[in-house]
């Protein structure tokens, strides 16, 4: 094991795993990713931003207008920005899936989201225009008309070749959304039956069927046997063994999810990676380590590990061989200093879904240079 192998520990003492090894257990577990309103950032707002429920609408719909008809020039820089890190998101588990050992896991991985808007819908359309060898789920199937229904996640694809002479298992992306989508309608068919159009044409629907944000989703979500089913879904796959979850932009203030997590983590096969926006909390951030850390009772949970700016200072520090290496002749001006150093580096990260992207991408994250320069305006 080299030294960015090894294992590093908590201020408690508990063994926690380093981000080089959790990108090496990318390619022999179930991939799994939860997606929160802050990888939505900066194109949609948050409510921690001050925003009300009911302008969060409007703004969601405008940009998922602008991607359904392709109007890229109609895209501010931040939505614009939000577009290429979601492409990039999507470009970066197709590269793990294709790396991936289908003799011990399926090659697929699933994205779990409460946002309601298409970017990542956008981003799969692009990706199997020039990717013919991925299969994008989004649990919809027809023809000029589709209907979302969770049966249609157990499907499967498979490439046999023109003569049937092999069989092999065509990488696949699952997109789970239990809080809705900006595009779906609700098509009420007697007092039971409920069926969800997914509505991808010039017409947005007026009131889509979303769960909003009001406190009350928990309600919401069993109230409806579509979100309930999704939640479902959640729960199966973070009961199977072999799985890891990716946590972006999240910070587990929807009490369900919580929950649902809280309980999955009782799977020893289960390995959950939450990255933190920041390591410091602020009067308009929700996404600091300590809030995540706190309200899932990280300390006490072995299979559970929250990501911050230090720890990814850290990992391209040990990264950059430029730098000599520390002798027992080092001063306390070289330390202070290399301190200082990283410290700096950590306040201009940000682990947006940008830079979790390039964590995770098989090529990336082993070259610091690519990362930049990591500051707010860069998001």
């Amino acid at each position: 094991m080299t030294d960015n192998d090894a294992t590093t520990s908590t201020e408690d003492g508990i063994p926690r795993l380093t981000i080089q090894q959790v990108r090496k257990l990318c390619y022999s577990k179930r991939l799994n990713f939860l997606l929160g309103a802050g990888a939505s950032q900066p194109a949609i707002t948050t409510l921690g931003d001050g925003v009300k429920i009911e302008s969060l609408i409007n703004p969601i719909q405008q940009v998922s207008k602008n991607i359904l008809h392709e109007k890229d020039a109609g895209l501010s820089p931040k939505e614009r920005a939000t577009h290429d890190a979601y492409r990039g998101f999507v470009d970066m588990i197709i590269a793990v899936l294709n790396m991936s050992n289908s003799r011990v896991i399926p090659r697929s991985a699933n994205i779990f989201t409460t946002n309601y808007d298409l970017f990542v819908e956008d981003a799969m359309d692009r990706a199997m225009r020039d990717n013919y060898g991925i299969i994008f789920n989004d649990g919809a199937n027809g023809y000029f008309k589709r209907y979302v229904n969770t049966y249609n996640y157990d499907r499967a694809t498979a490439l046999r070749g023109q003569f049937d002479n092999y069989n092999h298992e065509t990488p696949t992306i699952r997109l789970i959304k239990p809080h809705g989508s900006i595009n779906w309608h609700a098509e009420q068919e007697g007092s039971k039956h409920e069926s969800i159009e997914v509505m991808n044409s010039d017409t947005m629907p007026n009131e889509p069927f979303v769960v909003l944000p009001d406190g009350l989703e928990s309600g919401q979500t069993m109230q409806s046997r579509h979100f309930f089913e999704m939640l479902r879904l959640f729960n199966i796959e973070l009961d199977k063994s072999q799985s890891i979850l990716f946590v972006i932009g999240f910070s587990f203030q929807d009490r369900h999810i919580k929950d649902m997590l809280m309980r999955a983590l009782q799977n020893p096969g289960l390995l959950v990676c939450v990255f933190a926006y920041t390591d410091e909390t602020t009067s308009d951030d929700g996404g600091a380590r300590k809030i995540i850390e706190d309200n899932l009772n990280a300390p006490s949970n072995t299979n559970l590990v929250v990501f911050s700016p230090k720890d990814v200072a850290e990992f391209l520090q040990s990264l950059d061989t430029t730098k000599p290496m520390k002798t027992s002749a080092t001063t306390d001006k070289d330390t202070s200093s290399g301190a200082d150093e990283k410290n700096d580096k950590s306040e201009a990260i940000k682990l947006d879904l940008r830079t979790v992207t390039k964590l995770l991408m098989p090529t990336g994250a082993d070259n610091p240079s690519l990362f930049g320069n990591m500051k707010d305006s860069d998001k």
